[in-house]
């Protein structure tokens, strides 16, 4: 007799979403969405970037649209400064909220937290940028999997981010602090671990 999967009732959606994403015999044991912890890195290295086609070219300026490409530069090139403003303040409190947060990630780009990150931060294949931090993740007795968090379920699928073998993966031994409410740490094989957050306290560490 197969198991319940555990899932919030906001989350059941997953339920038809990973159904067809598991493999002959494997049981679903449980997911939820979760995001990113505010401090995990928000800019991922070029070098880790995978290429994103189909989004590329749906931001390129094609036919009649080459028109509006003089437009387009001035708005860039007027957005350049509010940009750089914006990207100083926002590290600047980043800074300031580390030094009283503590670490929320350890073990480097090349890690299985820093694959964890990438895979997240690169969100959907029709997404030009890499900044995504929301994601669903779904439990099984085989591995966990990795899925895009649509704002609308009901009308898209869950995109699969990765994957990760069961037995490659547990939860953290040293528990996060406890002001961090929500905070739920996963640790892989490798030594490496990251620091996930999710909307209701009482799925926390």
């Amino acid at each position: 007799m197969h198991p319940t999967p555990a899932v919030p009732q906001r989350d059941a959606w997953l339920l038809t979403h990973t159904a067809g994403l598991l493999r002959p015999g494997e049981t679903l044991l449980g997911a939820l969405s979760v995001r990113l912890d505010p401090l995990v890195p928000d800019t991922i290295p070029k070098r880790c970037r995978r290429p994103k086609p189909a989004a590329e070219g749906k931001a390129r300026f094609t036919g009649w649209g080459r028109i509006f490409l003089p437009v387009a530069a001035v708005m860039w090139v007027c957005s350049v400064p509010a940009g750089l403003l914006e990207a100083g303040a926002r590290q600047t409190w980043r800074g300031l909220r580390r030094i009283f947060r503590g670490p929320v990630w350890a073990g480097g780009w090349d890690s299985a937290a820093g694959w964890f990150v990438v895979a997240t931060r690169t969100g959907t294949s029709d997404i030009a940028n890499y900044h995504n931090e929301q994601l669903a993740l779904a439990f099984t007795d085989q591995r966990l999997l990795l899925l895009s968090n649509p704002a609308e379920p009901d009308r898209r699928a869950a995109e699969l981010f990765g994957e990760v073998p069961r037995g490659q993966f547990t939860r953290r031994r040293e528990p996060p602090p406890p002001r961090h409410k929500g905070r739920a740490d996963i640790a892989f094989t490798d030594g490496s671990w990251l620091a996930l957050a999710s909307d209701d306290r009482r799925e926390g560490a």
